[in-house]
């Protein structure tokens, strides 16, 4: 079992590595996560070149890897005049984006299997030795959909709920 952190450098880096293997289960470069840690952990925007230095790696593999947050609205580009580099942050609404996919993963998940499930059932000509699987599937298809359309019922109001928590947050700050 691995021991807490005792510096905030320990902190970042192990919070570099969990996004790093949680984007890295997602399907993208754990490279993104290394990414997406380090603009978590920014006071302001960073540059291409400064991410590149602090990640030990080149300024193209940072390049490459930081279009796919863009891409998902997980970090905003600031283009400054003065300098003519790039630089990123984190977007403010992160949270509700995180939430928004996570949403559209669950819909799209619900209406595979509530699709399948339709499926099933018009399937006409079931052999004998295929009933017991059928009806098993048959079974946990169901158990699927109840499951995600209560996560989805659960999840109605969220982002309304979730703008009057941070309103109050930064109310506090």
């Amino acid at each position: 079992m691995n021991s807490p952190p005792v510096s905030f450098s320990d902190l970042k880096r192990s919070e570099s590595n969990v996004m790093s293997l949680s984007f890295e289960s997602e399907g993208y470069s754990p490279l993104v996560g290394k990414i997406f840690s380090l603009l978590l952990f920014a006071s302001e925007p960073v540059s291409l070149q400064e991410m590149a230095d602090q990640l030990g790696v080149t300024k193209a593999a940072v390049s490459v890897q930081v279009r796919t947050l863009e891409k998902n609205a997980l970090c905003t580009k600031l283009a400054t005049s003065s300098d003519r580099k790039d630089y990123y942050y984190i977007s403010d609404d992160v949270n509700i984006i995180t939430l928004r996919g996570t949403r559209q993963k669950i819909e799209i998940y619900n209406r595979h299997v509530q699709t399948t499930l339709e499926t099933m059932e018009t399937i006409g000509d079931l052999p004998p030795e295929e009933r017991a699987s059928y009806e098993a599937a048959k079974r946990r298809y169901k158990e699927a959909v109840a499951m995600y359309q209560l996560i989805l019922s659960r999840l109605e109001g969220i982002e309304e709920e979730w703008q009057l928590v941070k309103q109050k947050l930064e109310e506090e700050a």
